[in-house]
C-alpha cells in the first residue's frame, strides 16, 4: 500500500511539472522584466478565496431552436459532425464534437476549437488538449474521464464567440448538463464565464461558484483557458490557485 500510494503521488507530481513545462515556463525568473498580467490589476488577484459562494445567473430568453435537439449525447455528436444547425454549429464549415464520456463527475466548458483541433478534426487533440491534461491531472482528475463541450463547435471568421449568441449557447449547454449530470463544471475563458454565469472572468475566479439545474447544485471552477497559459506563461500560478481550489470542492 505504501508503494502505491507513493506511486500515486510520483505521478501527480510528474503531472504538474509536465502541464508547467508544457505551458513554457522554463524558469522563475527572467533578465527582463514582462507585464504579464496586463489589464488584471492587484486588487481582482487579491480577492481569490477558498470560499464556495452562490452565483445568481442572470435570466436569458431563450432562443426557439431551429430544429430538435438531440435527445442524447451519441446523437448530439453525429449531429454535430453532420453540420446541422445546433446552436454554436454555424459559425463556420468546419465542426468539432464534444468529447468524453456519456455521464461525467466533471464537464469542462469552453469557448471554441483551436486551429490545431480544426486540422485533425477532434478536440483536445492539440497544445490546448495536451496541457489542460497535465492541469487537470495535477489535481488528480483525468481528463479522459471527463465530458468536455464549447460554446460553439465550429470557429466564426472573428475567431471569438459572438456575444449577440451567448443567450443560446447557454441554453445549449444547460441542455447537455441534463444529459451528463455532472456533479461539478469547469468553465475555461471568458466567453464561457460570460455566456453561463454572466460575469467577467477576474470576477467569477475569485471563489468556486454554484449553478442550479433540474433542483440540483453543482460547482462551478471558472479559469483561465490553457491557450491563455501558452500565450502568458506566467499567469499559471493563478491558474494553479483555481484548481486547487476546485480540488477542495464540497462534491467529491
Amino acid at each position: 500500500m505504501e508503494q502505491q500510494g507513493q506511486s500515486a503521488a510520483s505521478s501527480m507530481i510528474a503531472s504538474l511539472t509536465g502541464w508547467w513545462e508544457l505551458a513554457g515556463l522554463h524558469s522563475a525568473v527572467s533578465d527582463a522584466p514582462v507585464n504579464w498580467l496586463e489589464t488584471v490589476t492587484t486588487a481582482e488577484v487579491a480577492k481569490n478565496s477558498p470560499a464556495v459562494v452562490a452565483a445568481a445567473i442572470p435570466t436569458m430568453v431563450p432562443v426557439p431552436p431551429s430544429i430538435a435537439w438531440p435527445t442524447n449525447l451519441e446523437m448530439l455528436r453525429t449531429m454535430i459532425a453532420n453540420g446541422e444547425p445546433l446552436p454554436g454549429n454555424g459559425f463556420g464549415t468546419r465542426f468539432i464534437s464534444p468529447v468524453g464520456p456519456s455521464t461525467s463527475d466533471v464537464m469542462v466548458v469552453s469557448d471554441l476549437p483551436d486551429q490545431d483541433e480544426l486540422s485533425a478534426g477532434t478536440l483536445g487533440s492539440g497544445a490546448t488538449g495536451a496541457l489542460l491534461s497535465r492541469m487537470l491531472g495535477a489535481i488528480g482528475i483525468s481528463l479522459t474521464d471527463c465530458y468536455w463541450t464549447m460554446l460553439a463547435t465550429t470557429v466564426p471568421p472573428t475567431g471569438e464567440v459572438p456575444e449577440h449568441a451567448f443567450a443560446e449557447l447557454n441554453d445549449f449547454v444547460r441542455y447537455q448538463l441534463g444529459l451528463v449530470k455532472p456533479k461539478s463544471l469547469i468553465l475555461l475563458g471568458s466567453a464561457a464565464c460570460k455566456a453561463l454565469l454572466g460575469e467577467e472572468l477576474m470576477k467569477s475566479r475569485a471563489a468556486l461558484r454554484n449553478i442550479n439545474h433540474d433542483d440540483s447544485s453543482m460547482t462551478v471552477l471558472t479559469t483561465f483557458h490553457p491557450r491563455t497559459l501558452i500565450a502568458r506563461p506566467a499567469m499559471k500560478a493563478q491558474a494553479w490557485k483555481d484548481l486547487q481550489m476546485f480540488a477542495k470542492r464540497a462534491d467529491l
